[in-house]
């Protein structure tokens, strides 16, 4: 009887036991056994739940100093405007000085009234693109080499004045005669002296260059660098001014075509050195280069003009040499080289779009002393005598117009937008 009571109470702990162990899950062949699952039935079929991974976001990587790097930028910039110091064409009252004395639309005549001259020509925005290539030399990236070439737009800028029929409104080209010694105006349109026409002055005007630089990384820190520059520069500006006449004689019946052609260019020759300091924090840079060249401006000035008269009361038939304020005694092309002083400033920032990509804005100032412009190389003391047209056609007196080589300076400034790849 006591055994049979152990052995009831030794049965009754042992299946205690058993049903108190947790239950065994199997783990399919090819799977690490994870975190425990809930077990549940839908519509009679067992489903497994696991907790949905949680995905922790990486902290953007400076990829570093970058070995090869090329970027394309559209610039828009603004350049120093066209000078034009001379009165070229004006209005006036007919009745000054008629018959006898050509003082219409003379300079210092109380009615005279400048149309186009005296003042500067601006060419507004301008737009243009820039290319750049660069790199490093060596696994310490201590020297490297670097390019890059721009070009602008060619911008034109037109005046244009014309009469009717009748040669209404008065339009007259201002000069001095040296000849008689006063101010004097050549009649386009003249309602009195029976005239009519038109005049249409032109300016261009185009900028490009480029330069190679060797660099020497010289202090370098994480998201901090300095850098020096050396190399070659050049820039080309050329500029033109045309005038263009066609005046019709409603007494004689004849009419004049006169053409008037200034151009101008300058091209820069020299050495250049610079510094440039690089900031990157993150996605955020910063680019600030200042560079000065030194070296020989080689200028052109190129002075042509031709007259033409036709017409059954021609006083002179045919085309000859000489405008009007081109001339025998100004026309030609001369040349000449002066030392030119040439230095730039660049500020770029930069967003880091990927570990090989960034954009760029940036803002460009480009100073350039002693260059020719054509406005400038207008001299308007004229002697009429040396003109078939004017005169007789032989010089008597004075030699002028004379060639002139007057100097001013020029700058350009403006911004960029760009897309530059790292490597």
């Amino acid at each position: 009887m006591r055994k049979g009571t152990l052995g009831l109470l030794a049965w009754m702990f042992g299946s205690a036991q058993l049903f108190a162990q947790t239950p065994t899950v199997e783990t399919p062949s090819g799977q690490t056994p994870g975190a425990p699952k809930a077990i549940f039935q839908v519509q009679g079929s067992s489903q497994v739940a696991t907790e949905a991974p949680i995905v922790e976001m990486q902290p953007y990587a400076d990829p570093g100093p970058a070995r090869i790097w090329a970027r394309g930028e559209y610039l828009l910039w603004w350049v120093k405007n066209a000078p034009i110091p001379v009165p070229l064409v004006t209005t006036g009252d007919p009745n000054d000085g008629f018959p006898l004395v050509n003082s219409a639309g003379a300079i210092g005549m109380p009615a005279t009234r400048v149309l186009f001259g005296g003042s500067d020509v601006d060419y507004g925005a301008t737009s243009g693109m820039r290319f750049t290539l660069g790199g490093w030399v060596g696994d310490n990236q201590t020297f490297g080499i670097e390019g890059n070439a721009f070009l602008l737009e060619r911008r034109t800028n037109q005046f244009a004045a014309g009469s009717d029929a009748l040669g209404n409104p008065p339009l007259y080209f201002p000069a001095f005669n040296v000849v008689t010694g006063a101010e004097r105006a050549l009649a386009i349109a003249d309602p009195l002296r029976q005239f009519s026409g038109d005049v249409s002055v032109t300016t261009t005007l185009q900028l490009w260059g480029a330069e190679f630089n060797a660099l020497v990384s010289s202090w370098r820190r994480p998201g901090l660098e300095v850098s020096f520059l050396a190399g070659f520069r050049y820039a080309d500006l050329q500029e033109t001014l045309h005038i263009n006449n066609s005046t019709n004689d409603l007494l004689f019946f004849n009419t004049t075509v006169l053409n008037d052609h200034f151009d101008t260019r300058n091209q820069f020759y020299g050495g250049q050195i610079g510094v440039r300091a690089s900031w990157q924090r993150d996605r955020l840079g910063v680019d600030v280069t200042g560079k000065v060249a030194l070296g020989a401006n080689h200028q052109v000035v190129n002075i042509q003009g031709d007259i033409t008269q036709s017409g059954i009361g021609a006083f002179a038939p045919g085309t000859f040499p000489g405008g009007l304020y081109a001339q025998p005694t100004n026309i030609g092309r001369r040349t000449v080289d002066e030392f030119s002083v040439l230095p730039a400033v660049d500020v770029r920032l930069s967003y880091q779009i990927s570990q090989r990509l960034r954009a760029t804005v940036g803002y460009d100032f480009l100073y350039w002393n002693q260059v020719v412009r054509p406005g400038n190389q207008i001299d308007r003391n004229i002697n009429p005598s040396q003109s078939p047209i004017f005169g007789n056609g032989a010089l008597v007196g004075q030699a002028s117009p004379t060639a002139l080589f007057n100097r001013s300076d020029f700058w350009a400034q403006g911004v960029s937008f760009g897309l530059e790849f790292r490597y």
